[in-house]
């Protein structure tokens, strides 16, 4: 059955300038990797050093993800904000971005750091950063709504 899961959590690596060659590009690599091979669609974002992501899949696919970063040492804190059915995807590909100034959020991450943010917050800010340029992107997965 289909699932979207939102994520957020504190990364413990460098994610500033030139840190993809380091840690970041790590954790991304396996991410895509992942979204590819298991059928994952979604979106992360990177902003004040927190990894915020929204996936959609197979239940079984998004527990796997889910219990492979609860157990990465480069993630601190993983809250799942939602893990709920839907109907159809919103995406059709998986990509990362990075906040840019204008687009950042300081009160949803007030709200993620004091565990009280929601995930209607978190999915519609990731959408909102993904359409101002994507770092990475999978090719198309599959067809989205």
């Amino acid at each position: 059955m289909l699932h979207r899961m939102v994520l957020a959590a504190r990364s413990k690596i460098d994610t500033g300038p030139g840190a993809l060659n380091g840690a970041f590009g790590s954790v991304l690599a396996s991410c895509m990797r992942t979204s590819v091979a298991e059928g994952v669609t979604g979106g992360m974002v990177v902003e004040a050093g927190h990894f915020l992501e929204v996936l959609e899949g197979g239940d079984e696919a998004l527990c796997a993800y889910h219990d492979r970063a609860a157990n990465d040492d480069r993630v601190d804190g993983l809250q799942v904000l939602e893990f709920v059915p839907v109907l159809r995807r919103e995406y059709a590909t998986w990509a990362v971005a990075v906040s840019k100034p204008g687009v950042t959020e300081p009160d949803l991450m007030v709200a993620i750091n004091e565990k009280r943010a929601g995930p209607f917050a978190v999915s519609q800010h990731v959408r909102r950063v993904l359409k101002t340029g994507v770092l990475a992107e999978t090719p198309p997965l599959c067809v989205a709504a």
